[in-house]
């Protein structure tokens, strides 16, 4: 790990995380330490290492770089003195160790302040930075997870510096056991990652491995489903086809139609790997399993998809099947299939288009030998200002490969 990314690292965790924590400290750290040290009596060694975690959180609110001046120092020493168990007293003294030479020491009391107190604001993001700074992931994440658990207030803030460093190396191995018991933060934390671009593979890996023994976390949530979208949109094709299988998606099928849920018996369970449905003013698609069909309704105007999956799709030919209905006729070219190569740097121009004309139909799809082997397969509308829009009903969509096609498509391995 070079000392840029370390750096980038500590600035987006463990230093934000002591910015907006140093608010907390002032609230919480001690009640008043001022009015303590001024009556001259009680315990006065620790009012005194409060008033020092006071002080320099004020100053480190301002500017987080701030270091600890020789009296707030003093001031923890003689309160480790009397006290040598006061937590207050051992954060201010590691966190007035900043020379290369101190980080041995620095890091021992850190390990005895975390012992002595995983609720210590200080010491907590103490121990962030410097497990940050010697790249140890299982450190970071353990200690950002009791932070999470110990401090309500600032649950999120902690939970967001996890979904950023999630995109780490090494992170996939420290987190998974951190997100295996399925703690209290963690639908906090599946919201936050899957809206970070860079953490969206390793999230995925992380979601995989909870899938498996122990925590066999295989029910699938609406952000397993951003997750899977997400990681399509980004072209990562093959680890949207690992956490399908990782949640039962993709298995025991036994037909030759490539589409899943081709006909419409139940709700989408995955999407993009099962059908990512439109609803919009103008257009929309849903699933009526009862009578095993998509409706599409569209207003005059309407033009755009209403219903696509992500399927693996070499080269080859295909046959693709339908049965079309509609309440009213739908002009030839206002309800059809495309089918096109899913690499977000791929030609939108270069794909199949099939239109979806009334009545048990089938077409024949050549794919190109373009190297893409994962294809959108899309039901789309493109109804004219002037029409009166569409309400259609399409039942048994398939997709089956013909016969030179099978003995030419590679294996596919789960």
């Amino acid at each position: 790990m070079n000392v840029v990314h370390i750096a980038g690292w500590v600035a987006t965790t463990a230093l934000a995380v002591a910015v907006g924590l140093s608010s907390h400290v002032i609230a919480n750290q001690s009640k008043n330490p001022v009015a303590s040290i001024a009556a001259g009596f009680g315990p006065e060694g620790s009012a005194k290492a409060n008033l020092a975690v006071t002080t320099y959180a004020v100053r480190v609110a301002k500017d987080p770089k701030a270091a600890v001046k020789p009296l707030e120092r003093a001031m923890a020493r003689e309160t480790y003195r009397s006290e040598p168990l006061s937590s207050a007293a051992v954060g201010i003294m590691a966190a007035a160790m900043r020379k290369p030479a101190d980080r041995q020491v620095r890091e021992e009391l850190l390990d005895l302040a975390g012992r002595l107190s995983r609720r210590n604001s200080l010491v907590a993001t103490q121990i962030l930075e410097a497990s940050a700074l010697r790249g140890d992931n299982r450190t970071f994440f353990a200690w950002l997870s009791r932070s999470a658990l110990t401090d309500d207030e600032r649950r999120t803030l902690y939970v967001g510096a996890m979904a950023d460093a999630t995109a780490r190396d090494g992170s996939v191995e420290a987190l998974t056991p951190v997100i295996g018991p399925s703690p209290r933060w963690d639908e906090t934390y599946w919201e936050m990652v899957v809206r970070r671009p860079t953490s969206l593979v390793n999230a995925a890996k992380v979601r995989i491995a909870v899938a498996g023994k122990p925590w066999r976390q295989t029910e699938i949530k609406s952000t397993d489903r951003k997750l899977a979208v997400n990681l399509a949109d980004n072209g990562e094709f093959e680890m949207v086809r690992q956490l399908g299988l990782a949640l039962g998606q993709g298995r025991g099928k036994r037909d030759a139609n490539l589409i899943v849920n081709g006909n419409f018996a139940r709700q989408p369970e995955l999407p993009p790997l099962d059908w990512n449905l439109t609803a919009l003013g103008n257009l929309g698609a849903s699933i009526e399993t009862r009578d095993k069909g998509l409706v599409i309704s569209a207003i005059g105007g309407a033009r755009g998809i209403a219903a696509r999956q992500l399927i693996r799709l070499p080269a080859g030919r295909y046959t693709l099947g339908w049965v079309q209905s509609s309440s009213a006729p739908v002009k030839t070219d206002a309800l059809f299939a495309r089918i096109r190569c899913a690499d977000p740097e791929s030609d939108p121009l270069a794909a199949a288009t099939i239109p979806l004309v009334t009545g048990k139909r089938s077409a024949a799809v050549e794919m190109p030998s373009d190297g893409c082997m994962w294809r959108w397969l899309s039901v789309e509308v493109a109804v004219p200002d002037d029409a009166a829009g569409v309400d259609a009903y399409l039942r048994d969509l398939s997709l089956t490969p013909a016969a030179e096609t099978v003995a030419e498509m590679p294996p596919h391995r789960p």
